[in-house]
């Protein structure tokens, strides 16, 4: 067996890549991004299950687009925190951080209690508070029950 390393996903000249996705979410962040317009035409690769030293396993999105709005990087922070966002210019990485959960959460998630008013109500938009700076948990702002980031339904636009 070759021992080279094959580019598997092709450079991009200019856009955004979206890094250290853990497998398996990257067709549900290709769902979100094409959800929104102005990104329901750009140029999207999608790489699945690739080798990580961080993650083990990893998935990988390229976007020939400027940047990202900034209520899809709200959205992807709830969906896979922890990904890299990376800005490429001329095929090289001019800018990279990663995504972290937010400390409110409106409008992007529903509640999973279904007794939640705001699953009944249609004036009231689900709204989540996180517990702590390092923490992933977040407490409804109407029933007040706790959960786990991971656990919120999100909303797609």
């Amino acid at each position: 067996m070759n021992s080279e390393r094959h580019l598997l996903i092709p450079k991009i000249e200019s856009g955004i890549v979206i890094d250290h996705v853990p497998a398996g979410l990257g067709a549900g962040i290709l769902e979100l991004l094409r959800s929104y317009a102005g990104l329901d035409d750009a140029q999207i690769t999608l790489g699945l299950n690739y080798d990580s030293n961080k993650l083990g396993r990893k998935d990988m999105l390229k976007i020939i687009a400027p940047e990202l709005p900034k209520k899809v990087l709200a959205h992807l922070s709830i969906l896979a925190s922890g990904v890299t966002i990376k800005r490429v210019d001329n095929y090289r990485v001019q800018g990279k951080y990663s995504l972290q959960p937010p400390d409110h959460i409106e409008g992007l998630a529903r509640c999973i209690n279904p007794n939640c008013i705001s699953n009944h109500e249609r004036q009231a938009s689900a709204r989540f508070t996180r517990l702590g700076e390092t923490s992933h948990k977040f407490r409804c702002a109407y029933c007040e029950r706790v959960f786990e980031l991971d656990e919120l339904d999100i909303v797609l636009p």
